[in-house]
């Protein structure tokens, strides 16, 4: 997918996409899931800065940082697959904001992926 059509989904409908990684050995699992987070301006022009600063943090955030990189890693020691009930104990969850996708893709490359080949999230099936 080339980043315009990415940009698209991500901002003008409000999809989520992503990567799966799998071991050979089915003992590893992890997912990378891209979506585009928006400020709500709404809600920033009715409440009070002083009295609900973290949300007021949050919405900085999404509005510096929008686009927001989920990685959930699942590992056990016994085969496993993207069909079987993952237990959220044994979940490894890391969150990532970056300013553009030029910054989502450099983190990407880390795991041997790039945007070109993000998926749909029904065929990564994330937990």
């Amino acid at each position: 997918m080339n980043l315009e059509h990415l940009e698209f989904f991500l901002e003008r409908k409000g999809y989520s996409l992503g990567f799966l990684e799998q071991s050979p050995d089915r003992r590893f699992v992890a997912w990378i899931i891209l979506n585009k987070r928006k400020p709500n301006e709404r809600l920033i022009s009715i409440l009070d800065p002083n009295e609900e600063p973290e949300f007021f943090r949050e919405q900085e955030l999404y509005r510096e940082r929008p686009y927001q990189v989920q990685r959930i890693e699942y590992r056990r020691d016994e085969p496993i697959s993207i069909e079987d009930d993952i237990d959220d104990d044994l979940l490894i969850r890391e969150l990532h904001y970056f300013r553009d996708l030029t910054e989502v893709e450099e983190y990407v490359r880390d795991f041997g992926h790039t945007l070109a080949e993000i998926r749909w999230l029904p065929e990564i099936n994330p937990p």
